[in-house]
């Protein structure tokens, strides 16, 4: 079932992460135990919005492969005295300045120098960078970047998030082959918002009548008739 649907005129899908989230909420009159999001939602700014209202959330993100690395910055450590990173080779990097990047968050830059880094063991693995050494951007939702890539990590949050593939995408699927809603025929957005409204109504309906043919069908063989 579709519980929640919406047309927007942006590039991207992250700042419909809580709108989505509180839609289903009012469509079902309940609050679902996780919600599954994949890769085009990943925001640390989303996940905190997320935190701050009760919703628990996971979240694929697209450095997956990136993160299994030895020296992925999720393995530097704070360091309890100072403005500082510890490495997983022991080397310290220390805050250096501020990042700011258009249509970017701010972040806190952490560096070790390239004299550390070109005596290092793991040089050409962790960095590449002979005359700067290593870098790290901390921004102000790393906390709960990590905490999400933790839950995913879990035996439970990769059981549970394989589950995403298997309910959403059959969707779309349906909706193209069976409703033949492979592009809109209308123009305008309030037109197109109103065309994928009727078209998730009608994939619902179309669900709904599936799940009461099958509900007649196992009264009539456990009664012997079909009740009208």
């Amino acid at each position: 079932m579709i519980t929640a649907e919406e047309v927007v005129a942006e590039a991207h899908d992250y700042n419909q992460v809580v709108p989505m989230l509180e839609k289903a909420e009012e469509t079902t009159g309940q609050r679902a135990g996780v919600s599954l999001f994949d890769g085009g939602y990943h925001s640390g700014e989303k996940l905190a919005q997320c935190e701050e209202q009760g919703y628990v959330v996971l979240m694929a993100e697209s450095q997956d492969k990136a993160l299994e690395g030895p020296y992925h910055k999720d393995r530097f450590e704070r360091e309890e005295q100072g403005d500082s990173y510890r490495c997983p080779e022991g080397q310290s990097l220390s805050y250096r300045y501020t990042a700011h990047r258009k249509g970017r968050p701010e972040a806190r830059v952490y560096r070790a120098s390239g004299a550390v880094c070109r005596a290092c063991p793991a040089f050409g693995r962790c960095t590449k960078d002979k005359h700067l050494g290593r870098s790290i951007e901390i921004g102000s939702h790393e906390e709960e970047l990590r905490r999400n890539r933790a839950a995913m990590a879990t035996e439970e949050g990769k059981v549970m998030y394989s589950r995403r593939k298997e309910l959403p995408e059959p969707v779309f699927g349906i909706m193209k082959e069976l409703q033949g809603a492979r592009r809109f025929l209308l123009r305008g957005l309030a037109n197109v918002r109103a065309e994928w409204a009727l078209l998730a109504a009608t994939f619902n309906l179309r669900t709904l009548w599936r799940v009461w043919r099958r509900q007649g069908a196992e009264r009539e063989r456990f009664f012997g008739f079909t009740a009208s």
